[in-house]
Order: structure tokens, then C-alpha cells, then sequence
């Protein structure tokens, strides 16, 4: 706990100093209702069905469901049709359940999430009567290394709280607005995440400590490729590494959130 504790300090301390040298941020702006068709929105409730009923088959096949040491990096597996990548992280925090879900699912519902590589323009969302669901409806840029394109993004994300763990699940279905580059031609993708949370075995009777388990799928869409092999293995390589990078932001963004309400909740129990 104190080398996170190390690490956040030196964060905020670099956060400071780059406000004091920069403009204000753009990143913030006012997320509207959505008052569009939900019909756009159908086969992606489709997708989020299927995906909690195999949310322990994927586990199992990837090796998340027993895995007991946390990964110095996010692990990628390439899908044997050369159009899919599958990511997984896992990572002990030494905060408990609760305060690790809640943070988890804040996190992955609000606009922090797509701030991690790449701006966002724009986004209406609307909270469903289902006990936490919300859908999105957002357009946003997304890069790598010199490699740009601006997309728009149609996606479903809810939480399910179940007794020994807490799920936020997403799917959502991208295409292109603007391409910047050739290179990135037929950018179409899909993309399931899950977020799991859950008590570590290394908890003790004085405290808990939580784990944090992540697993994208991204698939380029199948009717939309209409590429050659090279392009092909572009657009894999391109989605690989922004994901990947996706994937570490939102991790440490939600251990410095706890980080924070730590530091927040031991401020308050000095006073």
C-alpha cells in the first residue's frame, strides 16, 4: 500500500506542475441525454446477454478463473481467424470488495474511461430502467503511434452484483467517421469487455484485499474487412496496441481513484 501510496504522490505532484504550465484541459464537457431510436441498440443487448452466460467459460479458456499471481503486463492472445485479439489482466489491490467494485463500475460508466488515448467529442448516454444499465451513443478519436482515426460508437454497459463477486460488462459495436490514414481502412470493430471483481485468497480476517480481473474481446467485423492480408494484419496491430494501452490507463485509474478515497477517508479521520 505505501509504494502505491509513493507512486500517486509523485502523480499528483506531475499533474500539478503540467496545470500550473498548460492550458485548461478539454476534457471536460456535459454528457447529454440520448433521446434517439434504441433499435440501433438491440443486437448489442443481444451481445451483452451472451456474454455473462460465458463470462466463466472465457475465464476458464484464458486462464483468468485461476489465476493467483497478478501479470507484470496485459497478456494478448491473436484469435486463430487473424481478425480477433483477446486481452487479459489481473491485478491484487490492497483495498476491499466493496470500495474496488464501486470504484470499478464508476469508473467504466462514466467519460474517464475514454480519456485514456485519444479525445472524446461527444457522447449522450440514458440510464435504463434495468438496475445498472446504461447505453452510449459517443464519437471519439483513437491512435497509435502516428496511426489516427475518429469513430463513432454504439454500446451497452451493465453491472451485475452477485454474491461472491461484481461484474461491468460492455459491449459496443465502432465504425468510422473519419480515417486519417489508409492504413486503417475497414475499421470497423467490436468490443466486449468485463471488469471483475472479487475477494483475494491473500485476504486475512483483519483485511481485505480485492482483485481486480479484466478481459477485452475485440473482433474486426466480419462483412465490413474488405482488405488485403498486410492492411489486415495493420488494423490487428493498430487495435492491439490501443487497446492494450486502454486497458493499463483504466487500470491505474482505478487505483488511484482509491488511492484518493484513502487518502480522503484517513484526512477526515484525522480531523
Amino acid at each position: 500500500m505505501t509504494r502505491q501510496m509513493q507512486r500517486r504522490a509523485a502523480q499528483l505532484t506531475n499533474e500539478c506542475a503540467s496545470l500550473v504550465t498548460t492550458a485548461p484541459s478539454s476534457h471536460h464537457f456535459n454528457v447529454v441525454d440520448f433521446h434517439g431510436d434504441l433499435e440501433g441498440f438491440r443486437g448489442l443487448f443481444r451481445r451483452l446477454d451472451d456474454a455473462y452466460r460465458n463470462v466463466d467459460n472465457v475465464f476458464m479458456t484464458n486462464g483468468l478463473a485461476g489465476m493467483t499471481i497478478s501479470p507484470v503486463d496485459v497478456h494478448v492472445h491473436e484469435g486463430a481467424d487473424g481478425k480477433s485479439l483477446e486481452f487479459v489482466s489481473y491485478k491484487v489491490l490492497p483495498f476491499d470488495v466493496r470500495a474496488t467494485a464501486e470504484a470499478t463500475w464508476v469508473h467504466f460508466k462514466g467519460v474517464e474511461k475514454h480519456l485514456a488515448h485519444g479525445n472524446l467529442y461527444e457522447k449522450a448516454e440514458k440510464g435504463l430502467d434495468e438496475p445498472y444499465t446504461i447505453i452510449a451513443d459517443f464519437k471519439k478519436e483513437v491512435y497509435s503511434n502516428s496511426s489516427r482515426a475518429d469513430i463513432k460508437v454504439k454500446q451497452v454497459i451493465r453491472r451485475y452484483v452477485e454474491e461472491d463477486r461484481d461484474i461491468a460488462l460492455w459491449v459496443s459495436r465502432a465504425v468510422p467517421i473519419e480515417i486519417k490514414h489508409k492504413i486503417l481502412q475497414g475499421l470497423t470493430y467490436h468490443l466486449q469487455g468485463c471488469a471483475v471483481t472479487r475477494r483475494s485468497s491473500e485476504s486475512t480476517p483483519d483485511r481485505e484485499v480485492s482483485v481486480l480481473q479484466l478481459c477485452y474481446l475485440v473482433s474486426l467485423d466480419q462483412d465490413d474487412v474488405r482488405c488485403d492480408n498486410t492492411n489486415l494484419q495493420a488494423l490487428i496491430n493498430f487495435l492491439a496496441a490501443t487497446t492494450k494501452q486502454n486497458i493499463q490507463a483504466h487500470r491505474e485509474r482505478i487505483e488511484n481513484a482509491l488511492i484518493d478515497q484513502s487518502i480522503t477517508i484517513g484526512h477526515r479521520q484525522d480531523i
